[in-house]
């Protein structure tokens, strides 16, 4: 599976494919993964609050800061979501599962990226 990130290179062939995985997202009702439910309950944050805020969510394909391919096929996305002066992270897989959840500083640059695992337009990562 090949990994994608906006700071280091986004196909432009993939733009349409992340507007239309938006699209069908939109569409289809929220499902939560255990393991995102779990790594919620280890946070001090209100998770009912979270998940209602969340229910009410327009995903955005602007949003989106990351996401995981194989072949022409785009399996994971990952979105910022505004959450007042944080932002939640959601990895969402093509059935609208949420498979990971965080907060994050809504001002946070990754500063910190791992920009070796992501593909580049010139290079597959290592």
């Amino acid at each position: 599976m090949l990994r994608y990130h906006k700071n280091i290179y986004f196909k432009k062939e993939d733009i349409q494919k992340l507007i239309n995985f938006t699209d069908k997202l939109n569409k289809l009702d929220w499902r939560y993964s255990k393991h995102s439910i779990d790594g919620l309950s280890y946070r001090a944050v209100d998770v009912e609050g979270l998940l209602r805020h969340i229910k009410g969510v327009q995903l955005d394909y602007k949003n989106i800061f990351e996401y995981y391919a194989e072949g022409s096929e785009i399996l994971k996305v990952c979105y910022r979501v505004n959450y007042g002066s944080i932002d939640i992270i959601l990895v969402l897989n093509e059935d609208k599962l949420i498979v990971t959840i965080y907060l994050n500083s809504a001002t946070d640059c990754h500063d910190t990226l791992k920009k070796n695992i992501y593909c580049r337009h010139w290079q597959e990562p290592k």
